[in-house]
């Protein structure tokens, strides 16, 4: 039996949220324990997988816009709760190797969120944006068009791109997928798939299908 740790996990939130936390405490594998409405709001006590803990503070800063508090402690070790799944969208994943452009990176952005800015090196299998559908998307964030054709006659403005998604190391950690990797430098914070490359990526997904049950 496989086992891992889990945490004995209080929140403090306002009554009106309360819906909102206890689904992103059930989509990480919480199981709710005890429930305390009070005047100021309610707490609420669940035994939850230490690796649902990971992102989890800022999706409830997010969620109560700073309104609620939480703490945690090591309780025991228990069975594998299996896949948390946190993420719903896809991501745009690079086909290339080079030099991303302010070109390419506009005509991408219509596409999904970006995680880069121009002039940023990329490689093949390096994730660099979101798709906001499930499936992960092909890109070319290095293609480069003459500057004559960056503008139309009497546009009047160059690429306007939209400021990058800059995660932290915490949030990148909770963002990944099962077939996706962080990789952290003393530079950089990228994320990648776990098979650079898009053939044998696709072979690998093939293989795992017709292996499942």
């Amino acid at each position: 039996t496989v086992l891992e740790p889990y945490e004995t996990l209080w929140v403090e939130t306002p009554q009106e949220k309360l819906g909102d936390v206890l689904q992103v405490l059930a989509n990480r594998k919480a199981e709710i324990t005890n429930m305390n409405h009070h005047p100021h709001g309610v707490t609420v006590e669940a035994t939850i997988p230490t690796r649902g803990l990971i992102g989890f503070e800022t999706d409830l800063v997010n969620l109560t816009s700073g309104r609620a508090a939480m703490s945690h402690l090591f309780k025991e070790y228990g069975p594998w709760k299996g896949e948390i799944m946190t993420r719903t969208t896809g991501t745009l994943v690079s086909m290339e190797t080079g030099i991303a452009t302010a070109w390419a990176l506009n005509n991408i952005q219509e596409r999904g969120r970006l995680f880069i800015g121009p002039q940023e090196e990329v490689y093949e299998g390096m994730i660099i944006g979101e798709n906001p559908r499930a499936e992960d998307m092909p890109v070319n964030p290095t293609k480069t068009k003459h500057l004559t054709n960056i503008r139309s006659q009497g546009e009047g403005k160059g690429i306007q791109l939209e400021p990058p998604l800059k995660m932290s190391l915490e949030r990148s950690l909770e963002y990944i997928a099962a077939d996706e990797y962080v990789e952290a430098t003393p530079h950089h914070l990228r994320l990648r798939k776990k098979i650079l490359n898009a053939t044998a990526r696709k072979r690998a997904a093939l293989s795992a299908a017709s292996a499942a049950p």
